[in-house]
């Protein structure tokens, strides 16, 4: 059965990134569920065509007391609960999970090594999305003992204040921040107090902005929300209000993040002896356990190609040639300091090798 044509009005800040985003999951779901919809996006006019509901963000506050009016159905796109009115018609607030936001930072960082230090840097406004998501990450770090500190936004007198935090913070330390206009500025301030991003500062935004991303220096790491999947879940909500009239439930569907894009600002820069100390430090510990050259690489955590090539820059031969040299060296002190025979000294390893050392010689 055709449904009759319904016009939604669309409140939406439409200029950045994250605004077109969830326009593209919006467009998606009317294309694929509801192409009886006619959509006009613009700001408030009370005087134009009446809208059978609405899809509106934060930016647009002030304009809820007129939609209120309207007592057509309303969902929200993470706005706080402070500023929403008394709807009497139904209304539902679709809102990424800040808590998932602020545990993919943290797991990120845990996957970066330990830190002796975190710090959360909150938005200007302190809103509450940046709460929550501040708590969350404090109480997923707060074990093991690092030092903790969250701060105001980096404007004016507080720029001052992060870059004490930053200075006092034993090191290496890592710095979540409340979106990437926030992290922005935390890299200036390691920049003016000469601290080295990712080495001593570890940072992380949120939003992927690309622009503020890509050409920060050095480049950011940000966590992506998924504002497509956000307006999706917006227009299903109003479809939802709509096709219920007086009787759909208020609900808060959460969004989660789609994960780490990962840049600079966490990303280590090794150099090749680092690379090679990587590999021979595995090769030390493990050349009796029948370890080989891709056993190495991976833990090098670089591609076979490169490892190679950095042996081969940095030591003069391969990986290959040193796992052989590390068994042999071994071998020959079992020969020098017990009473240990060639043969015994060659079952020694041979059991866990799967192949026989050629003891005397590195090739």
């Amino acid at each position: 059965m055709t449904k009759s044509p319904l016009t939604v009005s669309l409140l939406l800040a439409c200029t950045g990134g994250s605004g077109r985003l969830r326009l593209s999951g919006i467009f998606r779901y009317i294309h694929e569920r509801a192409p009886n919809w006619t959509t006009v996006v613009r700001p408030f006019d009370s005087s134009a065509l009446p809208a059978a509901g609405y899809i509106v963000d934060g930016l647009h506050a002030g304009e809820f007391a007129s939609i209120a009016r309207e007592r057509v159905p309303v969902v929200t796109l993470d706005v706080e609960k402070k500023l929403l009115p008394r709807f009497s018609a139904p209304v539902s607030d679709v809102k990424i999970d800040n808590g998932e936001i602020a545990r993919l930072a943290a797991a990120h960082f845990r996957e970066l090594g330990r830190f002796n230090g975190y710090v959360y840097v909150h938005d200007p406004d302190m809103s509450e999305w940046s709460t929550i998501r501040e708590r969350r990450f404090r109480k997923l770090v707060a074990d093991g003992g690092a030092a903790y500190a969250a701060l105001p936004h980096p404007a004016n007198d507080s720029f001052m204040r992060l870059l004490d935090t930053l200075a006092g913070q034993p090191k290496p330390v890592a710095v979540f921040c409340a979106n990437d206009r926030c992290a922005s500025n935390v890299l200036s301030a390691c920049k003016s107090a000469g601290l080295k991003v990712p080495a001593d500062v570890a940072v992380v935004g949120v939003d992927n902005d690309t622009l503020l991303c890509n050409y920060s220096d050095p480049t950011l790491t940000s966590i992506e929300p998924d504002f497509e999947r956000e307006g999706y879940e917006a227009a299903k909500e109003l479809d939802r209000l709509l096709s219920r009239p007086g009787k759909a439930a208020h609900r808060m569907p959460l969004v989660r993040g789609s994960g780490v894009v990962v840049r600079s600002s966490t990303r280590p820069v090794y150099t090749a002896e680092a690379i090679v100390q990587a590999g021979m430090e595995f090769i030390r510990g493990n050349f009796a356990q029948g370890i080989t050259v891709t056993s190495v690489t991976r833990a090098m955590r670089v591609s076979r190609r490169l490892a190679e090539l950095r042996f081969h820059q940095v030591k003069g031969t391969t990986i290959g040639a040193e796992i052989a040299a590390a068994r042999v060296k071994h071998a020959q002190k079992l020969l020098k300091t017990t009473n240990m025979s060639l043969a015994t000294a060659r079952r020694a390893l041979t059991p866990r090798l799967g192949a026989r050392p050629r003891l005397g010689s590195t090739g």
